[in-house]
């Protein structure tokens, strides 16, 4: 094989490997060092005072249920203190949410769109807990999920924990499908980092974060940059629970689900430069995690293209990369069927979970098309969601 060719070649076994590392290799080594090492926990039941703080950005839809879910979860009530965060909202979100005052529940009414960011900044000084909770509107938690996040803060070298995100299944919701298979595999995979040492990133849905460690908040996805702040900063550990349950709908589209996506990795590679020393091996212990599960992740698209273009140019010379071109024609074929078959509420495996592959990493191609732009709507930007399950 001539040398232009061995080139061509090595460039695409070298993208090979970088997809299989990334969705496969990474999370077995993870999980193998997570049963060969496994960190210690000093967990057990505590009730240290929380503040429970809920953002919300005109869900008159779905804030008094939040409400109601936050009233019966099994936690001492004068041990929390609860917060609905209005960011500017113009519908009846306040006035719902100032129904409860009666129950202990505050309302800060911010008259203005801030972002959850700076909410989080504007209230967490002033918050009664020594431990902060943020929870989404849409999240369901189940009655013992506060327990069985805070009992991890009678370990002192822990900074933060986490809850597991349940994605319920919905007919009518296209996406439901995929973002359920989608979660419980980045479940496992924070399962075994929090073993090891710290998983990287909070659900959204549910984190509490000690007060006395709780960073100044950038204007970019806070439930990944707060947790990976604290670990950057303090080297504290942050802790994967998964008897913490929060269950929300998947969105309610696929080009919601799509743009949902989008934002959450151009907001990681906005967080690149603000978290320079989770790339020091020097100085953080989880760097290899930090590399591995995001920083590689990010390289998979183009990955992808280096696979298809340069097995194209090699097909013509050699029957074995005829082969694995015609491989990745089937591969996409089959994506194709289903992104067809998908909208109109057909989602056999065969096909959707091709198209589900390719619709991630589309979302990942539009964060790296954004990126050089620097922009980023950090102000409130609702992800639509079915409020009734089957």
């Amino acid at each position: 094989m001539p040398t232009q060719e061995l080139m061509v070649a090595a460039t695409l076994w070298t993208g090979v490997g970088l997809i299989l590392y990334v969705y496969a290799g990474y999370p077995i080594l993870i999980w193998l060092l997570s049963r060969i090492r496994p960190w210690p926990l000093q967990a057990r039941a505590i009730t240290p005072r929380i503040t429970l703080i809920i953002p919300a950005r005109n869900e008159e839809q779905w804030i008094r249920r939040k409400i109601e879910n936050t009233l019966t979860l099994d936690y001492p009530k004068d041990m929390m203190e609860i917060i609905v965060a209005s960011d500017g909202s113009d519908d009846q979100t306040v006035s719902i949410a100032r129904e409860f005052a009666g129950w202990g529940v505050q309302v800060a009414a911010f008259p203005t769109r801030l972002g959850k960011q700076e909410m989080l900044n504007r209230l967490v000084p002033g918050a009664s807990g020594e431990v902060i909770v943020a929870t989404d509107t849409h999240a369901m938690l189940e009655r013992d999920a506060l327990r069985n996040l805070v009992r991890h803060f009678a370990d002192p070298a822990v900074g933060g924990a986490t809850g597991r995100r349940v994605c319920v299944s919905q007919a009518k919701s296209v996406a439901s499908m995929g973002e359920g298979l989608y979660w419980r595999y980045e479940s496992w995979i924070k399962e075994s980092e929090s073993r090891v040492h710290s998983c990287l990133g909070a659900q959204g849905q549910l984190y509490a974060i000690r007060k006395a460690v709780f960073p100044h908040v950038e204007k970019v996805g806070e439930d990944f940059f707060i947790p990976m702040k604290v670990l950057a900063d303090t080297g504290l550990r942050i802790v994967y629970e998964p008897s913490a349950v929060a269950a929300i709908p998947a969105a309610a589209t696929l080009s919601i689900e799509f743009e949902r996506k989008a934002r959450a990795h151009m907001s990681f590679l906005l967080t690149i430069p603000m978290l320079k020393k989770l790339l020091m091996p020097w100085k953080t212990q989880i760097w290899w995690q930090y590399v591995s599960h995001h920083l590689l992740r990010m390289m998979v698209p183009p990955a992808l293209l280096v696979l298809l273009v340069f097995s194209a140019i090699l097909a013509p010379s050699s029957s074995f990369y005829l082969y694995i071109l015609l491989l990745q024609a089937t591969f996409y074929a089959l994506a194709a069927v289903g992104a067809v078959l998908a909208p109109l509420g057909h989602r056999p495996k065969v096909f959707y979970l091709p198209f589900y592959f390719i619709f991630v990493n589309a979302a990942l191609w539009l964060a790296w098309l954004r990126w050089p732009r620097r922009k980023y709507e950090y102000a409130w930007q609702r992800t639509e969601r079915l409020p009734d399950a089957d």
